[in-house]
C-alpha cells in the first residue's frame, strides 16, 4: 500500500476539518482531493520514480506537495528552510532533482531550477480526475530527509512506504486513544521527523491540527486555549521556552488531554514542574532517531514520576536494547550503546553505502546514543557518544552534570560542553541562562555546590552565560553553534 493511500484509508470522505491555516479550514475531504489532483499533474509530467525536492515552511502548500509526491510514486526529499548555500548546493549535486516545489518566498535560491520550480499557485490548477496510479511496492522510497547535521555532514536517510506505515502504526497504538477527536498544537516543522509523525497520526486517525509558533509563546498559550487542542508536541526548548517565558504552569487548559516531548534530554527538573502542574494530564517522555522513521521508545505516563529521567522502552514493533562492545545487552548501572530493531529502521543513508554499513550492521541500528539501564528493563541515556568529554583520561556525560546544575536556584537552562584544553584536553564548560543579575556570584555558588556532588574532574572549570541558546532548524540547542561562539569569545585557548 502506498504510504499516502494508507493514511487517507479511513478519512478520505471525511468533512470535519484537518487542518486551521489562519482564517482558512481545509476538511480531510479537501485534502484528500487536492492531493489526487497534484499527484494527477506530477503523474502526467514527470512518471514515476522521480526525486522532488521540497522545501516550505508548515503549511497547506508543504502538506499537499509532500503526500502528492509521495502518493504519485515518486521520491520527495526534504529540506529545512535555514539550509546553507554549501549544503543546499551539495545536496542538489548530489541528488537527481527532477522538480522543485519550493514556497515563494524561499524561491529565488532556486531561480536556475525553472521551468521546474512550483510555488503555492501550482495548488491552483486542479484535476478532477483520479489518476491510475502505479502499484507501490512496500521497500519503495517514499522520503529522503536530511539530518539536521549537529554530528557532521548532512546525510539523507531514505524511509520506505513500509517504514512510514510501520512507525505511524506504533505511535497511534502507545497514544491510545488517539482518535478523531484530537486536535495538535503543532509547533515543530514537518520537514523533522517527529513533526512529520505528527502529521501522519493526525492524518491517519482523522484527526486535526492548527499550527502556532514558538517565537511568540504567549501566542501558543492562546492557541492551545483558542483551539480547544488535546495534545502538545515539543522538544525539551518548547517546554523549557514556555516554563520560563510564560505563564504555562499556571494556567489550566481544560481539553489538554497529552503531551510528548522528544527531540532530547528535558532535565528532570522540568518535567516535574510539568507533572506537578498537570497532575490530569497525560506526559510522554518519548526517544527517536531520522533513521528509524521518527520514534523508538516512549515512558507511559503513569510511570514519568517514578521513572523519571527514562526513555522508557521499546515501542510495539521495536526491539531496544542497550549493548556492550561485544553486542552483549549490559547489565544494570553498566553503560553500552543502544541499539533498534524493527520495520521503521531506514533502508539506508542515500547514496552512501558505507556510512549505512556504520550504522546499520546485520540488520540492526547502531543509535551512537549512551544508555544504562534500570533492574526494570527502562533505559537512562547517559548522553550522545559525540558529546562524551574526554578530560585528563576521564569520560564524563555532560547530561549527568546538565541536570545537577539546573535544578539549583536561579539556573533555568545549562549546557555543559567540553572546548580544548592544553593540559587536561578537554576543559569542561558549563553554559547558563539565567535571569540572575549577580552573574559571578552564581558562578561561584555553582562551582561550589558542584564540588559537594562531583568529583574533581567533573566539576565545571569555567562557567559562561547565555540569554538564549542559538537553535537549529528542529528547535533543538544547537551544540556545534554554541561551541564555535564560546570559541569566538576567545575564552578557551
Amino acid at each position: 500500500m502506498n504510504f499516502t493511500d494508507y493514511l487517507f484509508e479511513h478519512s478520505q470522505a471525511f468533512t470535519t476539518p484537518f487542518l486551521q491555516e489562519g482564517d482558512r479550514i481545509i476538511t480531510h475531504q479537501e485534502l484528500y482531493h487536492a492531493v489526487n489532483s497534484l499527484a494527477d499533474f506530477i503523474l502526467r509530467r514527470y512518471g514515476v520514480g522521480k526525486e522532488f525536492l521540497l522545501l516550505a515552511e508548515n503549511s497547506r502548500f508543504f502538506i499537499i506537495c509532500y503526500l502528492a509526491i509521495i502518493r504519485s510514486g515518486n521520491t520527495v526529499i526534504l529540506l529545512e528552510t535555514r539550509i546553507g548555500d554549501a549544503d543546499l548546493a551539495q545536496i542538489r549535486k548530489t541528488c537527481s532533482i527532477s522538480a522543485y516545489f519550493v514556497q515563494e518566498r524561499y524561491a529565488a535560491r532556486f531561480s536556475d531550477a525553472s521551468p521546474h520550480l512550483y510555488s503555492e499557485r501550482i495548488l491552483d490548477e486542479r484535476s478532477d480526475s483520479m489518476p491510475a496510479y502505479p502499484t507501490t511496492q512496500r521497500d519503495e522510497v517514499a522520503v529522503i530527509v536530511f539530518t539536521s547535521g549537529t554530528t557532521g555532514a548532512k546525510k539523507g536517510v531514505m524511509l520506505t512506504h513500509d517504514n512510514l506505515v510501520s512507525n505511524t502504526e506504533a505511535i497511534i497504538s502507545y497514544l491510545s486513544p488517539l482518535s478523531p477527536n484530537d486536535r495538535i498544537c503543532v509547533v515543530l516543522p514537518f520537514y523533522y521527523c517527529y513533526g512529520a509523525s505528527l502529521l501522519h497520526t493526525h492524518l491517519r486517525v482523522g484527526g486535526s491540527m492548527i499550527f502556532s509558533r514558538l517565537v511568540f509563546p504567549a501566542v501558543l498559550l492562546k492557541d492551545l486555549r483558542l483551539h480547544r487542542c488535546t495534545g502538545l508536541a515539543g522538544v525539551p526548548s518548547t517546554f523549557q521556552i514556555l516554563i520560563n517565558k510564560t505563564s504555562f504552569l499556571r494556567e489550566d487548559f481544560p481539553t489538554l488531554r497529552y503531551m510528548t516531548q522528544a527531540g532530547g534530554h528535558l532535565p528532570r527538573k522540568y518535567i516535574g514542574n510539568i507533572l506537578d502542574a498537570f497532575p490530569n494530564k497525560k506526559f510522554y517522555v518519548m526517544y527517536g532517531a531520522t533513521e528509524a522513521t521518527a520514534r523508538l521508545s516512549y515512558l507511559p505516563p503513569d510511570l514519568a514520576r517514578q521513572k523519571i529521567g527514562s526513555i522508557g522502552k521499546g515501542i510495539p514493533g521495536v526491539t531496544l536494547q542497550v549493548v556492550n562492545q561485544e553486542g552483549v545487552p549490559v547489565q544494570p548501572g553498566e553503560v553500552g550503546e543502544i541499539t533498534a530493531q524493527g520495520e521503521n529502521i531506514m533502508k539506508g543513508y542515500y547514496k552512501d553505502p558505507e556510512g549505512t554499513a556504520q550504522t546499520i550492521r546485520q540488520g540492526i541500528l547502531y543509535t551512537g546514543d549512551l544508555a544504562t539501564v534500570d533492574e526494570d528493563g527502562f533505559i537512562f541515556i547517559v548522553g550522545r557518544s559525540k558529546n562524551i568529554i574526554k578530560s585528563g583520561g576521564y569520560r564524563i556525560s555532560p547530561l549527568e552534570i546538565e541536570d545537577f546544575i539546573i535544578s539549583l536556584p536561579d539556573v533555568q537552562g545549562c549546557v555543559v560542553l567540553g572546548l580544548p584544553d592544553e593540559i587536561m584536553g578537554e576543559a569542561v564548560v558549563a553554559v547558563i541562562q539565567t535571569e540572575s543579575y549577580n552573574k559571578s556570584s552564581l558562578a561561584e555558588g555553582i562551582k561550589r555546590t558542584c564540588s559537594k556532588q562531583f568529583p574533581s574532574y567533573k566539576i565545571p572549570q569555567i562557567i559562561e552565560f547565555v540569554s538564549e541558546y542559538p537553535l537549529n532548524s528542529s528547535q533543538k540547542i544547537d551544540r556545534n553553534r554554541l561551541r564555535e561562539i564560546l570559541l569566538e569569545r576567545n575564552k578557551i585557548r
